[in-house]
C-alpha cells in the first residue's frame, strides 16, 4: 500500500528535507547500499509530502490523491501535463489508476500519449496528459461499459471499432475509448479505413464538425454514405491534400466552419482518375470535396469542370 501523504506547513517540510539531505551526506562512503536506499526513501517521502502540501496550499481540494489530480488538471485544462507533475501533486506512484477512475467513473475527458491521435488534434508524448474540458461527461460511464463488452469480441480492431461507433451513432466518442476498444494504438488508421475505404460518415473537428473538440469523433449515420472502395491513401498524402486545398471543398467552397446540424457534411478525398480505373493515390490525383458534392459527382448530377 502506498504511504498516505500528510498536509503540513511548507516551511516545516523544507526544513525536514534539508535535514535529511544533510544526514544523507554523513558517512556516505561507509554506508551499505541498503542504508543509502533507506535514507533516499525518507527523502522521497519528504518530497511527496512537499508536493501534496504545495498543491493544497495553492488549490482548495480534498486530501485524496484522486481529488488532488482532479484539481490540478482542472487548473491546467487544455494544457499538457507530464506524469511527473501528477506523481508530485498526488503523492503516489499509481496516479495512472486515479486518472482512469476520473475518466471512466467520473467522465472527464483526459487524454494520454498512449492515445495520441494527430487526426483529431491530440499530439501527446507517452507520459503526457491533457484534460480538454472542465465539464464531466455524464454519458461516459455508459459508453465505457459498452466499450468493455465490445473489447472482448474476437476479430480485428476495425470490426470492433465499427461496432462501437454503431452503438453510439450520433454520440461523441473519444480517442481513449476507441483505443481501448481497438486494443491497439493504431486505431486512428483503422478509423480512416472505415471512413475512406468503407464509406462510413465518421466526422471530426477537421472533417465537417467544427463543434467537436480535439480527441472526439462522431458517426453521423449507421449506414454507409458511399460504396466501399479498395484504396489506401497514406496519412502523409491525405495531410498534403487537405493542406493544399485549405480544408475546403474545391467544388462549392464549403468548409468545416460552415457546418450546421441541418446540413451535416464532412470533407472527403476524391480521385480525379478513379482508383478502379488505375488512378493513383498521389496528391496530384486527389482533391478535397464535401460529402454532398462528392455524392453528387458519383451520382452524375454534377461534374468537376471549373475545379
Amino acid at each position: 500500500m502506498p504511504r498516505r501523504p500528510r498536509i503540513a506547513e511548507i516551511s516545516e517540510l523544507v526544513t525536514h528535507i534539508n535535514s535529511q539531505l544533510d544526514a544523507f551526506r554523513v558517512n556516505y562512503d561507509q554506508l551499505s547500499l541498503r542504508q543509502r536506499v533507506e535514507r533516499l526513501v525518507v527523502l522521497r517521502h519528504g518530497s511527496d509530502d512537499l508536493g501534496v502540501s504545495v498543491l493544497h496550499d495553492s488549490i482548495e481540494c480534498q486530501k485524496s490523491a484522486k481529488a488532488r489530480i482532479e484539481a490540478y488538471l482542472i487548473s491546467n485544462v487544455g494544457k499538457k501535463v507530464h506524469g511527473d507533475e501528477l506523481a508530485v501533486v498526488s503523492g503516489i506512484s499509481e496516479y495512472g489508476r486515479r486518472i482512469r477512475e476520473l475518466r471512466v467513473e467520473h467522465g472527464y475527458a483526459i487524454y494520454t500519449g498512449a492515445s495520441s491521435d494527430n487526426d483529431v488534434g491530440i499530439d501527446l508524448a507517452t507520459d503526457e496528459y491533457m484534460l480538454t474540458k472542465i465539464a464531466a461527461d455524464v454519458e461516459a460511464p455508459r459508453r465505457w461499459h459498452i466499450a468493455n463488452r465490445i473489447r472482448k469480441i474476437p476479430g480485428g480492431a476495425r470490426n470492433r471499432l465499427l461496432l462501437y461507433f454503431k452503438e453510439n451513432v450520433l454520440r461523441i466518442v473519444t480517442t481513449e475509448e476507441l483505443r481501448y476498444v481497438a486494443k491497439s494504438n493504431e486505431f486512428p488508421r483503422r478509423i480512416r479505413e472505415l471512413r475512406t475505404e468503407e464509406g462510413y460518415p465518421i466526422a471530426t473537428h477537421y472533417t465537417g464538425r467544427p463543434d467537436l473538440r480535439p480527441g472526439e469523433y462522431v458517426l453521423l449515420d449507421s449506414e454507409r454514405i458511399a460504396e466501399p472502395h479498395d484504396r489506401k491513401i497514406t496519412v502523409e498524402v491525405q495531410q498534403e491534400v487537405y493542406q493544399r486545398d485549405k480544408n475546403t471543398c474545391r467544388k462549392c467552397q464549403w468548409k468545416p466552419e460552415n457546418w450546421i446540424s441541418s446540413d451535416p457534411r464532412i470533407l472527403e478525398l476524391h480521385h480525379f482518375v478513379e482508383h478502379a480505373k488505375g488512378g493513383k493515390n498521389i496528391s496530384d490525383n486527389l482533391l478535397v470535396l464535401c460529402s454532398r458534392c462528392h455524392d453528387d459527382i458519383h451520382a452524375g448530377r454534377i461534374d468537376l469542370s471549373n475545379v
